[in-house]
């Protein structure tokens, strides 16, 4: 600029000497008309680059170079042009920094909305659209409190920024439990964050329960222990024949409760482990003949118990003691649910490779809507009666954690009245058929 201005000056003195020097030479009129002269070419032809400039700015492109100009001009033509390729380059920086945030927004599990200071949609990511059951395309710029007409998140939405968070049920009619908190975004935008807390809500529900009913287990045989011991503490000469069935009850209650505690062990255990069963070959023979002889033992003969095979060399992959305990704990709900010359039958068989383990009996039968929650821990159809026949209320479940672990799945058909199958369906990669054992 410094440049631009000393030619101007130049340019004006050169016209006034001229000017003068003529004027004194000829006459004042002639000088003066030669200085307004040159005057008029050296605005015409600054006028001429600002219209040029001009064009510049209206019609450049990010890839369009500055005219050239001459002169003073090309200083500030290439100012202005590092200026707008400067500008060029931070809006770029802006827009790809927008990008990478809205990508990782709509990655995130958690929902987001932006809202303005009237709390009207800024932007939203999918969780948000799917916890509030909002539309970014629909919704954008909608007010959310006219969105969602909750009582008790519009009270709190209306605090502004409230420092603490607020849990709600049933947005808009939904079934989840969100967990919703404000952040202070900008000077007059907000963050709105929720996070789906429904699987808590339920996995906290499920510990109580838990809890609850391992009180209730362990009490009830407690306190037939503590009440027979204070019988004999209380009365010394009881006859021979009454301490003796006290001794069985008491043994039997410890034996319970010890099956209890064993059984809770084993399926925490089952539950904490966090890798998949190994694959080592476990064979089918093997572990039919220990679930035959254990069934034969509860049943004492009671049952019409039949082991069919269809390939005896077959080989599950697998760990062979949690096979055990899984297949031990369906048959001996069969037997413990089977009336007395019931059938029971024991099936193993391949099917497009993949390996089933059956259990069917011929007992009272489970109606349709206690099957879903069969294997939840201590859930029984009817409590009575499985305590009566030594039921803890854990088989299934920890069935249920044997399969995960093998990759397999457990199916159960019931009919209330006329018996049950419960079916462990073993994938191909974990059966091991004799014509490739090797």
């Amino acid at each position: 600029m410094v440049r631009f201005f000393i030619i101007t000056l130049s340019a004006v003195l050169l016209a006034a000497i001229l000017g003068i020097t003529i004027g004194y030479s000829l006459e004042a009129t002639w000088g003066w008309l030669a200085f307004s002269s040159l005057l008029l070419l050296f605005i015409f032809y600054n006028t001429k680059k600002l219209y040029q400039l001009s064009c510049w700015l209206s019609k450049h492109g990010g890839n369009t170079h500055f005219p050239n100009a001459g002169n003073a001009w090309d200083q500030a033509f290439s100012q202005l042009s590092a200026l707008e390729k400067n500008t060029v380059s931070i809006q770029n920086k802006l827009k790809e920094a927008l990008i990478r945030f809205q990508k990782a927004g709509e990655a995130l599990p958690n929902g987001i909305i932006v809202l303005d200071k009237d709390d009207r949609i800024q932007w939203c990511n999918p969780s948000a659209e799917k916890h509030f059951e909002i539309n970014l395309e629909r919704d954008r710029l909608q007010a959310l409190s006219y969105l969602i007409r909750h009582s008790a998140f519009l009270a709190w939405l209306k605090l502004g920024t409230p420092k603490e968070s607020i849990l709600i049920k049933g947005i808009r009619g939904s079934e989840i439990t969100l967990s919703i908190i404000m952040v202070p975004y900008s000077s007059d935008e907000r963050l709105l964050v929720s996070h789906d807390v429904s699987q808590v809500e339920i996995d906290e529900k499920v510990r109580r329960d838990f809890v609850a009913n391992v009180s209730h287990e362990l009490r009830t045989p407690l306190t037939v222990v503590g009440g027979f011991i204070e019988t004999l503490i209380d009365n010394p000469n009881i006859e021979k024949s009454t301490v003796d069935h006290i001794y069985q009850t008491i043994h039997q209650q410890t034996n319970r409760m010890f099956h209890i505690v064993e059984e809770l062990l084993s399926l925490s255990s089952l539950e904490s482990q966090q890798f998949p069963a190994p694959k080592t070959p476990v064979s089918v023979e093997f572990l039919l003949e220990q679930i035959k002889q254990m069934a034969a033992h509860i049943s004492g003969q009671r049952h019409h118990i039949e082991v069919q095979c269809q390939d005896p060399e077959s080989y599950i992959l697998g760990s062979s003691n949690a096979l055990i305990s899984a297949f031990s704990n369906l048959v001996s709900n069969a037997v413990r649910y089977t009336p007395d010359q019931g059938q029971i039958n024991i099936v193993w068989r391949i099917v497009n490779n993949e390996g089933l383990f059956s259990v069917q009996d011929t007992g009272i039968g489970i109606a349709r809507e206690h099957i879903t929650r069969l294997t939840e821990r201590f859930y029984r159809v009817d409590k009575e009666r499985s305590r009566s026949t030594g039921g803890t209320g854990l088989g299934l479940a920890i069935v249920k954690q044997i399969a995960s672990h093998h990759d397999a799945s457990l199916d159960i058909q019931s009919t209330l009245g006329e018996g049950s199958t419960f079916t462990l369906t073993f994938p191909a990669d974990r059966i091991q058929l004799a014509n490739n054992s090797h």
